[in-house]
């Protein structure tokens, strides 16, 4: 269970780092990288260093490699006694600061078989074993007789495909070098391809059979992050604690004001429920006012040929509903008297067939002057 959840993870890694958002984040960080002092970088390229590791005829060629260089760092023969060579070994890595760094066997170009795979994008969920079932397909070997790992892999979401490139090399070979490293105290995190003076970047060794390396520093660093997201939270704990403290204490001063204001907020309220008292008596006084005067002039200026059906008298306007020998006549008529203006009708006049009047439906409004009369009469 914990190999096919490795390996989940694994594919889920694979899909981040070849889509659109993992290329962003890939170039996002070396602009970053770019960015930093010559030596913050220098600092960065030293710390991702590797142990690189090369078995051939009896002997053991390590090497220190970083993103640009590959150095020479010694050899030996794996003739001599266990121990000794152990000893050797650890003291070469401390002197040299590598005891924490990742190793990666190195294999032969010339060992390693190297082919372009087509697969349907659904088997990129879980490829490794979409792959160990194809195997003896793409290869002349079966799964279980080559370590594999695959490269540069990209979609063709049109035609529904993956395309990489698949790296294939016998199981027996490398799993007999990795247990010769392991006897002299070098158990290898990976198993990388070397191209010339430089390395494919890949690893070829099943999650199950990499060693890992404890970093000190790592968790040493890990611990100092924790005691001080600890001592974040803490203060921030602290300050709400204390910020909640000063609203009761703020809230108990208000308390202490709230029913004097109370009272005010009474008496003001009387005051302006009696100042709208008063104000909607004058008011009714203005407009009942007007509403008698309009009447009288509407009964001056109307023809006798012309009834009113429905009148409404407001305190802006006046709507009339009735019949008249010339409707149209009507509205010369109001706009004329000083009580009115903007007469128009409201709808088209229509010819009543048993009286023989035309109907109209008109509207008025107050006369400006009228109403700044009105309103200075009130204040």
């Amino acid at each position: 269970m914990a190999i096919a959840l490795n390996n989940k993870i694994q594919n889920l890694r694979f899909r981040f780092v070849n889509s659109p958002a993992g290329h962003f984040f890939k170039w996002w960080i070396d602009e970053l990288r770019e960015a930093m002092p010559a030596r913050w970088r220098a600092q960065l390229q030293y710390a991702r260093r590797k142990l690189l590791m090369q078995v051939d005829h009896g002997e053991v060629a390590l090497s220190i490699g970083d993103a640009n260089t590959v150095q020479s760092l010694d050899t030996f023969s794996t003739d001599a006694g266990a121990r000794l060579q152990q000893h050797r070994v650890r003291d070469l890595l401390q002197q040299h600061e590598l005891t924490e760094v990742n190793r990666d066997l190195l294999l032969d170009e010339d060992v390693v078989l190297h082919t372009k795979v087509t697969m349907p994008l659904a088997a990129e969920a879980n490829l490794r074993q979409a792959l160990a079932y194809e195997m003896d397909r793409h290869t002349p070997f079966k799964a279980e007789e080559v370590f594999y790992n695959w490269f540069n892999l990209s979609r063709d979401r049109e035609a529904g495909q993956l395309h990489f490139e698949l790296y294939v090399t016998p199981r027996e070979p490398v799993e007999a070098k990795v247990e010769l490293l392991k006897r002299v105290g070098l158990a290898p995190t990976g198993v990388d391809v070397a191209i010339g003076n430089d390395t494919l970047g890949i690893n070829l060794l099943p999650d199950e059979k990499r060693h890992r390396i404890v970093h000190q520093q790592v968790r040493v660093n890990l611990v100092i992050g924790a005691a001080t997201l600890f001592l974040l939270i803490f203060v921030m704990a602290q300050s709400l604690w204390l910020r909640e403290h000063q609203l009761e204490a703020v809230n108990e001063a208000i308390d202490d004001v709230r029913a004097e204001a109370l009272v005010v907020q009474q008496i003001r309220k009387q005051i302006d429920d009696a100042g709208e008292a008063a104000g909607f008596l004058q008011n009714r006084k203005i407009e009942n006012g007007f509403k008698l005067e309009a009447l009288a002039e509407l009964t001056r200026i109307l023809p006798l040929d012309t009834y009113l059906d429905r009148l409404s008298l407001h305190a802006e306007n006046v709507q009339m509903q009735g019949k008249s020998e010339n409707a149209q006549a009507l509205i010369e008529l109001i706009n004329d008297s000083p009580y009115f203006e903007n007469a128009s009708f409201r709808g088209p006049t229509r010819l009543d067939n048993r009286s023989g009047k035309e109907i109209f439906d008109l509207s008025a409004n107050r006369a400006l002057q009228l109403a700044a009369n009105a309103s200075q009469e009130a204040e």
